[in-house]
């Protein structure tokens, strides 16, 4: 054969090769800058939030013309069911809002991506994120989130209902005591129709701060860290919190379910303390026509002075087909100066001190307030520990538990036994 015929032939070779590995890179990485892409991304809140994030979203796509996000929401005491049920069938969102409550269960249950590759490779940065938040994002030494931000459990009152009835506003650090009497002077000046706090008994976040306060927690790696006198405690504070009037009664408070911030007994002036985190102030701030502020969740004060921090973040979905669009849009979020201002520490202090540095001069007096109760709380914080896979059908089973004892369909010795029974088969599934 001709030389020149057989080096034709060597480079046609070599050439077709070279682009079918070029073709195998490109999709191992992700579709090229020109191909159009569909994202779907999830998250959890009541309406501002959903108003923030589809503007933010809406400027992602003016800058990144190639990507289209598809937009899934719910209230946040559906998110973890609806998306464990998507992970199962292999259908979970590209990129999803995940927190120290659902992380641990979602990489149990293996939705989400192992993120070092995409932070090694430069398409996530995360160069100037604050310690607390890169480990908030972690799972056994791996990296599977991205933080948006950390909070504290706090609780969000209602500052003129507290002039009201002659309370001195309640300072960080008060206990149990304090903040049960606070509830009893509360009650006598709302009369019949508002109560002092909502029922919380069912509440997995205000168990977690209890148990730690014993030096527990509600789960370890493998189970439960609490044992069934832990719980009774708990349950029979809040039934003698029912009992006394402090807080709605059962069918009133089990409207409230799944109701926004905006529809909350909170904002319309029905109770005047809820704990929740401390990025929410600014929230329910947005719906009340009083002043709110906040304080510390009640301490005892001989035990455990632990914070659990709330460290609130985006995730990949292990499923997804465009990794490297889904760290686009994350890297996006957090570390983008136009992004940064519409999403102001919508979760807190935010992990970027560049970007804490361009909204600090945009916050207003909620989250002033908030900021300020962070910072002067997170000397006690550590990050949530461990939970094994199942832990947020536990979470739910607390509040379903706390419901039966409410309208009187258990003791409250049978509501503890039959959920250890039920969580333990849970958790060992």
């Amino acid at each position: 054969m001709n030389p020149t015929k057989i080096l034709f032939i060597i480079m046609s070779v070599i050439l077709i090769f070279g682009l079918t590995a070029c073709s195998s890179e490109e999709t191992k990485g992700g579709a090229s800058s020109s191909e159009k892409v569909e994202l779907r991304v999830a998250w959890w809140g009541g309406q501002a939030r959903h108003d923030k994030m589809n503007e933010l979203f809406d400027l992602f796509e003016q800058k990144n013309p190639n990507i289209k996000v598809l937009r899934e929401f719910t209230t946040e005491n559906q998110y973890a069911e609806k998306f464990t049920t998507q992970g199962a069938g292999g259908n979970a969102p590209d990129v999803m809002q995940t927190s120290s409550f659902f992380q641990f269960d979602f990489v149990t249950r293996e939705m989400m991506l192992d993120l070092d590759p995409l932070v090694d490779s430069g398409d996530l940065n995360i160069k100037d994120f604050d310690p607390a938040d890169i480990g908030g994002g972690k799972v056994n030494n791996k990296l599977y989130a991205i933080s948006l931000g950390h909070n504290i459990t706090g609780v969000i009152y209602n500052t003129a209902m507290f002039e009201e009835a002659g309370i001195e506003a309640p300072k960080n650090n008060w206990t149990w005591d304090e903040y049960v009497g606070a509830a009893k002077k509360l009650k006598k000046s709302l009369g019949k129709d508002a109560w002092a706090v909502e029922d919380e008994g069912g509440v997995y976040r205000g168990l977690e701060l209890f148990a730690q306060q014993r030096g527990k927690s509600v789960f370890k790696d493998d189970g439960l860290g609490i044992d069934k006198k832990d719980l009774k405690d708990w349950f029979k504070f809040w039934d003698q919190m029912r009992k006394d009037g402090l807080t709605p009664p059962a069918a009133i408070q089990a409207e409230q379910g799944d109701k926004t911030q905006e529809q909350s007994m909170l904002a319309l002036g029905k109770v005047a303390m809820i704990s929740k985190s401390s990025n929410q102030l600014k929230i329910y701030q947005g719906s009340s026509k009083d002043k709110l502020a906040i304080v510390s969740y009640p301490f005892d004060p001989n035990g455990n002075k632990n914070i659990p921090l709330i460290v609130a973040s985006l995730g990949i979905s292990a499923k997804t087909k465009h990794p490297k669009e889904a760290a686009k849009l994350i890297n996006f979020v957090v570390n983008d100066s136009d992004a940064a201002k519409i999403f102001k520490g919508e979760h807190g202090p935010q992990a970027s001190k560049q970007m804490q540095e361009v909204i600090t001069p945009l916050l207003g007096e909620s989250e002033n307030k908030e900021y300020a109760f962070v910072n002067e709380m997170i000397p006690s914080a550590k990050p949530y520990p461990a939970m094994p896979g199942g832990s947020t059908s536990v979470q739910k089973l607390l509040l379903t538990s706390n419901q039966e004892i409410a309208f009187g369909q258990k003791t409250i010795s049978q509501a503890v036994d039959d959920f250890f029974e039920q969580a333990n088969k849970i958790l060992k599934r």
